[in-house]
């Protein structure tokens, strides 16, 4: 049996599927497969509205703003949790507790054979506020097997701060693999020459595999989709100009119900299914996502990458040098001249067939008792 942690308790799109796609990839390796429901408080509804404060400096200091915000905010959330929620329910094997604190797992540690710290920014310390001890399963007996899949830290490199105790967590495991190459880097830094990259979950399962939970709700449209999730005026009309010049719809992805006042048709928190259907079915791809470009990859997708300008912005140029599509890439938003040129899937689906069995046979050898 491998138990699995993660960031599956984060409500978006690309979390849920990373968690379905690892799951799915152990179980075909004959192994039983939970993934443990670790779910700390700032992910939470109310944890998340909270944090609100952390996005502008104008709600950080004026309360009466904030409160407004949170307001606002508060329907698009009681929507998306929904949503997501009963993802999990439907495809996500779970611990039967949920364990709420690294204090709950410490006392009622799940039993497994191998523990398995799975993809995401389980290791960013910014974006967990903190070391995150249970994503290190820290909780873990010294004499189980401990192993990482496509881990991140999310940044480049480590505050000063953390490095000592960082060090000190993954000297614990028998096999590490990250997501990206700068967490391979990290690890060579902290002493661990044998850390291996390999591709994000949602890679290692190819097009027909996806298609199978995939909705055939927007299989006969003829549309752009936009999904970035950094706002951005210039990538709107850019957008705007693309559709109108192909003779396009626009569809666009939204976590947020106020944000129906772009041009097109605003699909917000859509179904897992239908996200898929969506990407799967679009005529051009415009996204700053990772996980967009990941799903615009498997589904064979003509797209445009904004790269935002942040850190995250390592992991879509990781995966557009490793398909040799870094020209996809806008830096100019008054040139379609990107969209205008093909890709050429031949050669895309040739390089990600070879890195998706490497990882698969990786994935395989790590999950050995």
């Amino acid at each position: 049996k491998v138990d699995i942690i993660t960031l599956h308790r984060v409500v978006n799109y690309g979390s849920v599927l990373q968690t379905y796609a690892l799951q799915e990839k152990i179980k075909e390796k004959g192994f039983e497969v939970e993934t443990i429901d670790y779910y700390p408080e700032r992910l939470h509804l109310f944890g998340m509205l909270k944090r609100l404060k952390n996005k502008k400096e104008i709600l950080r200091k004026n309360p009466i703003v904030r409160f407004g915000a949170q307001c606002v905010i508060f329907p698009s959330y009681v929507q998306r949790f929904s949503m997501f929620k009963k993802f999990l329910k439907k495809y996500i094997k779970m611990t039967d507790k949920t364990y709420y604190n690294k204090e709950e797992l410490e006392k009622n540690i799940p039993q497994a054979d191998i523990y398995c710290t799975g993809s995401d920014q389980v290791w960013n310390s910014e974006w967990n506020e903190k070391i995150e001890y249970p994503f290190f399963l820290d909780f873990v007996p010294d004499d189980k097997k401990r192993i990482s899949y496509a881990a991140s830290f999310g940044k480049k490199s480590l505050v000063p701060e953390e490095v000592e105790e960082t060090r000190r967590l993954v000297n614990k495991y028998q096999y590490l693999s990250m997501r990206e190459i700068s967490g391979v880097d990290i690890l060579k830094k902290l002493g661990r020459n044998d850390g291996i990259n390999v591709l994000d979950p949602t890679l290692l399962l190819n097009k027909k595999e996806w298609l199978k939970i995939a909705s055939s709700k927007y299989n006969s449209k003829n549309y752009v989709l936009m999904y970035n999730l950094n706002r951005n005026k210039k990538i709107d009309k850019y957008v705007e100009k693309l559709a109108r010049e192909k003779n396009l719809d626009i569809y666009y992805i939204s976590y947020n119900l106020h944000e129906c006042f772009k041009k097109g048709k605003m699909k917000c928190n859509v179904k897992v299914e239908d996200f898929l259907s969506l990407i799967a079915n679009a005529s051009y791809v415009v996204t700053d996502s990772f996980h967009g470009t990941a799903f615009a990859l498997n589904f064979n997708r003509q797209f445009v990458e904004i790269l935002p300008n942040n850190e995250t912005g390592s992991r879509n140029l990781s995966i557009l040098e490793l398909t040799g599509l870094r020209d996809r890439i806008v830096t100019d938003f008054s040139d379609f001249s990107i969209a205008e040129r093909s890709i050429d899937y031949d050669r895309v689906n040739n390089i990600l067939n070879r890195e998706r069995k490497k990882s698969i046979e990786l994935l395989g050898s790590l999950c050995v008792v």
